[in-house]
């Protein structure tokens, strides 16, 4: 899959190019090479070209531009549709999945149903993922258990997204809690499975789907630019310029800290070898080369995703480098220790890159009432997550030179985990309306209580636990006390 032409096109075309997955039902090799280059307009005169030759493939192409918005191509659902109807002979799976999502974008939603039976009906997959996450979505017992029914049969067709919605599903709780064991044990494996699939396989019905809701356009800004022969930088550069510079001053910062640490344990000449410090580097930087390599195009489309994923990637890093000072868990850590140590935060960084996603699908959706009382709760949730980290300076002890040259990265890892629940559940609570304004303050006064609560233990008036469990305890009383009031909250909203 890595080394063939269309896995390397594939590479090349998503996050340059492709903000989407783009199925052209191998139609049109020409069209690839041109989006390789970045010639968005040759591509789609290839596939008009194609079209007008009587191409199904081409046409339901044409009808996925018109329906994603493109360059030269912009949304018209009811050009998608003709184009789309067109198609129906020559491609009846593809065209009828197209005329769902039509439907859909239109409100329309059992029509948008019997199209996408269709669609199943002719075997293509990405139909059935859809479908089902509508069904999982419903208040109906029997329709979420039709979903489950066909998301497994899309996984077992290779539709990558399928396992990942399958997860999702199982993880949220509807089906039991036995399934929601199942879903955490399959979200990252189908995580990675999806990713892998968008890099090297974006032209493939394997990772084909439609994007509801989203605003984006099919191509990227970037590619658009190019053909216009533009030097302006698009904000997409700038968030990928982020992402690089806070991927690499991360990983300069872990390397430095564990070779420091390494030169303490000597070799046999009383020295820690060149080659060896080296080794040091490349293991505490590989985590990073990992996350960059996912963040670079998953967490750049969004400047929600961009701010998020690097502030988890900033709280995991000072982690780490605590547990190379040997300050975290109170001893050195061996060589195989370190070793391990970058695996897992190797999966974090992952999970970082995932959530930034996420709270980018949350916080960006435009298809919501925008809450007249939303400034009000995210200013409480600033002003609340800074008085939380803040009480960590008012402990005596942290103004002291030693205490910082010893303990410095622990602070700033306390300092910013004190800020995670506080993120967690801006996102969570970014839905909620004014309907029920009692419950909003309910949610506030909840806010207030763990901020209470973070304080007494970070400023030691109260020290729940000494050391790293009070921290953990604090923060996992107030992750489940948000993430279940947020819940309450948005739930109660609607009346």
């Amino acid at each position: 899959m890595f080394f063939s032409k269309d896995s390397r096109l594939s590479a090349r075309v998503f996050g340059p190019v492709l903000n989407f997955p783009l199925y052209d039902a191998d139609c049109c090799p020409a069209a690839r090479d041109c989006l390789a280059i970045g010639n968005v307009v040759g591509a789609i005169a290839e596939w008009q070209r194609l079209a007008d030759l009587g191409s199904g493939g081409a046409r339901c192409v044409l009808a996925y531009l018109h329906l994603m918005g493109a360059i030269s191509t912009p949304i018209d659902l009811e050009e998608a549709r003709r184009i789309a109807l067109s198609a129906v002979g020559g491609s009846r799976g593809y065209a009828n999945y197209l005329l769902g999502c039509i439907s859909l974008r239109e409100k329309r939603g059992p029509e948008a149903v019997k199209f996408f039976l269709e669609s199943i009906k002719a075997g293509f997959s990405p139909a059935a993922t859809h479908l089902a996450s509508l069904l999982i979505r419903g208040s109906s017992e029997d329709g979420k258990q039709k979903a489950v029914t066909l998301l497994r049969k899309a996984v077992a067709a290779g539709h990558c997204p399928a396992l990942l919605r399958l997860a999702g599903a199982y993880l949220s709780g509807q089906l039991g809690f036995t399934r929601r064991v199942v879903g955490l044990t399959l979200l990252v494996p189908a995580f990675v499975r999806v990713w892998l699939a968008l890099k090297y396989q974006v032209f493939s019905i394997q990772c084909f789907q439609v994007m509801a809701g989203t605003t984006q356009p099919l191509f990227t800004e970037e590619g658009q630019r190019f053909l216009e022969k533009t030097n302006s930088l698009s904000p997409g550069t700038f968030r990928r310029a982020i992402v690089r510079w806070a991927h690499t001053i991360a990983a300069i910062t872990a390397a430095m800290v564990l070779v420091i640490q390494s030169e303490s344990v000597p070799g046999q000449d009383g020295k820690t070898s060149a080659l060896a410090l080296g080794g040091w580097a490349l293991l505490a930087a590989w985590p990073y080369g990992f996350s960059y390599w996912i963040a670079s195009n998953l967490n750049t489309r969004s400047v929600t995703s961009t701010l998020v994923q690097t502030m988890l990637l900033c709280s995991v890093t000072t982690l780490v480098c605590s547990a190379y000072g040997g300050q975290l868990f109170d001893s050195t850590l061996s060589g195989w220790e370190v070793a391990q140590l970058t695996v897992a935060q190797a999966f974090l960084l992952l999970v970082a890159c995932g959530l930034g996603k996420k709270a980018a699908e949350e916080v960006d959706t435009t298809d919501l009432p925008v809450p007249p009382t939303r400034q009000r709760i995210v200013w409480v949730h600033i002003i609340l997550g800074l008085i939380a980290a803040g009480s960590w300076f008012s402990r005596s002890n942290v103004w002291h030179i030693d205490y910082l040259r010893n303990y410095g990265f622990n602070l700033a890892s306390y300092v910013l985990l004190a800020m995670l629940p506080y993120v967690t559940s801006t996102v969570l609570s970014w839905r909620i309306v004014a309907a029920n304004w009692w419950r909003q303050f309910v949610y506030i006064a909840i806010l207030t209580a763990g901020t209470a609560l973070a304080v007494v233990n970070n400023s030691a008036i109260w020290v729940l636990q000494p050391g790293v469990q009070g921290v953990c305890l604090v923060l996992m009383v107030q992750f489940i006390g948000f993430v279940l009031a947020a819940e309450w909250t948005v739930e109660g909203s609607g009346g």
